[in-house]
This record gives C-alpha cells, sequence and structure tokens, in this order.
C-alpha cells in the first residue's frame, strides 16, 4: 500500500514532519496532531492515511503511557468510554460509506470544528461542569466519532477536562490513557473494514518509531519552557491553514 520511494520529497517531508509532531503531542502538547493529520491526508489521501496515521498514533501512546501511567483518572476514563465507543462505531460504519474526497472533506470539518473548541475554550468551560451528568455522554460521542473518522478528537476532550480543573499531569495522562483505549479499539475497523492497515503499512509504522521518539523527547522538553498560551495561538494558526487547503485543495 505504502512504498516510501514512490513519495516526491515533498511528501516525504509532510511524513517526517507529521510523525515528529504525533511524538510532540503525545508529550502534553495537544493540537498538534490536526496539523499532522491534514499533512498525511495532503499526501496519502483522506482514507489511505487513516490507517497508517493510526499505527503512528498508537506507537507514540507506548511512550506517553510509559510516561503518565500514574496520572490518568480512572473513574473518568471510564464514564467517557462507553458513549466514546458508540461514538466509534457510528464513525466506522459512516467511514466505510464514504469516498475518499468525501472523507478529506470530513476529516478538514472536524479539524476545523476542533480548533474552534481550542480558539473560544471559555464559551465550554461551565461551573457546573463537575456535576453535569450528560458531559461525559456527549464528549465521549463526540471523542469517539471524531478520533474513528480523523483520528482528531483530542481538542474535545481537552476542552472538557479543561472545565474540570484537572492538575496539569492528571489532565494529560487521562487523555493519554483514554485515547490508547480506543486507538485498540478502532483497529479490527481498519483492518477487516476500512482495509486501511495492512503489513507494508505496519513496516511503514515502524520506521517512523525513531522520528516519534525524538518528537516525544522534543515535547517534554518544550512543557517545561514554552507559554502555553502563546503556543495555543501558533498551534491554531498553523492548524487552520492546514484544514482549509485539506477542505478546498
Amino acid at each position: 500500500m505504502f512504498d516510501l520511494y514512490q513519495f516526491a520529497t515533498e511528501d516525504l517531508i509532510y511524513l517526517a514532519i507529521g510523525a515528529f509532531l504525533i511524538g510532540v503531542e503525545k508529550a502534553g502538547l495537544k493540537g498538534l496532531s490536526m496539523i499532522a493529520v491534514s499533512l498525511y491526508a495532503i499526501a496519502l489521501g483522506g482514507k489511505a492515511s487513516a490507517g497508517l496515521l493510526l499505527l503512528l498514533f498508537m506507537l507514540a501512546d507506548v511512550f506517553a503511557v510509559r510516561y503518565y501511567y500514574q496520572e490518568a483518572q480512572a473513574k473518568l476514563i471510564k464514564q467517557l468510554l462507553g458513549p466514546a465507543i458508540i461514538g466509534l462505531l457510528i464513525g466506522g460504519v459512516m467511514g466505510n460509506m464514504m469516498d475518499d474526497a468525501l472523507f478529506k472533506n470530513m476529516i478538514a470539518i472536524i479539524i476545523l470544528l476542533c480548533l474552534g473548541l481550542m480558539a473560544w475554550p471559555r464559551f465550554m468551560v461551565t461551573s457546573d461542569a463537575k456535576t453535569n451528568s450528560f458531559g461525559p455522554i456527549i464528549i465521549g460521542l463526540l471523542a469517539g466519532f471524531g478520533t474513528m473518522i480523523a483520528n482528531v478528537s483530542s481538542p474535545i476532550l481537552a476542552i472538557y477536562l479543561l472545565a474540570l480543573q484537572l492538575p496539569k499531569k492528571q489532565f494529560i495522562g487521562t487523555i493519554v490513557w483514554f485515547f490508547f483505549i480506543i486507538n485498540f479499539l478502532k483497529l479490527p475497523f481498519h483492518i477487516w473494514s476500512w482495509h486501511t492497515i495492512t503489513w507494508a503499512t505496519c513496516s511503514t509504522a515502524l520506521m517512523a518509531i525513531p522520528v516519534i521518539a525524538l518528537g516525544f523527547g522534543m515535547g517534554l522538553w518544550l512543557i517545561k519552557r514554552i507559554g502555553e498560551q502563546s503556543f495555543r495561538y501558533l498551534i491554531i494558526g498553523v492548524t487552520l491553514i492546514a484544514a482549509v487547503r485539506l477542505l478546498f485543495g
């Protein structure tokens, strides 16, 4: 399915940057996956890139879970998993009925919606977030659907966790463990239904491990040194450009 020697230099650069950014995101700098997904969809196509991206996310999850393994809020993850699985199943069925052009448009639309949540989080952060029983259901459904279609939904979950005012490490650890579990549940769709993961896809993903590891290490370094607000604006701007190009390209 993938032969790296057949790609143009520009596409190989996109793939390398995307793998690096996935590593950085899994270290805790949420939002970078949207750039990676956009770059991979541009280089490989919407649906064709989905399987490779899933494997890269799962490889990066290994680094993240190892580092944040004690920080997750297990009770919160259990509340979110049920609705997320339903959203995942809906996305799996819908994705099987889409051609590549529609699939790419869906990815772009989901990314733009996630950007909206990142850009205006104050509209989502409410005082009753901790007592609202519908919160985990709605967020779980959206996160499950978004990650199935576009491999992007961490901003949806991040905004909800922001409302819960979790400490920084618990915030990152909860997101890491949630998607570690969800990504494994997505595998059957990609292997047997969408046919986007093959042995060739796996071998290509394994070649990206050093780049992912480098990105993860860089992410841990950046977390301690960069202002969150400034970084948020940078990611929103770059991702907006990538998503618009994907939508209208």
